[in-house]
């Protein structure tokens, strides 16, 4: 990620998803089947809407495998390359 252009708030987002991984790199505790997309927004200062193009950049930059903003949760996981930077939930 160093080598691209991301901004503060893609910075981030990438710290609050790593530190709220589960040991197999999904996002969040299993019940709750992701995270809060408005506390990850709080955390980055953006609006909830503007998560899901946050995330996309982290697709790109291979930092997550997938993202998805539906229903209110940020789900996705983490790649298998920084995946030793997920926090253990």
């Amino acid at each position: 990620m160093r080598k691209k252009k991301l901004g503060a708030a893609t910075w981030l987002l990438a710290l609050y998803t790593a530190a709220r991984t589960r040991p197999d790199g999904h996002l969040g505790h299993p019940e709750d089947d992701g995270l809060l997309l408005d506390e990850a927004a709080a955390f980055c200062a953006l609006t909830p809407g503007e998560v899901a193009e946050h995330a996309a950049l982290l697709v790109a930059a291979d930092w997550l495998t997938d993202a998805d903003t539906a229903g209110g949760r940020l789900r996705g996981q983490l790649a298998a390359r920084v995946l030793p930077l997920g926090g253990l939930l």
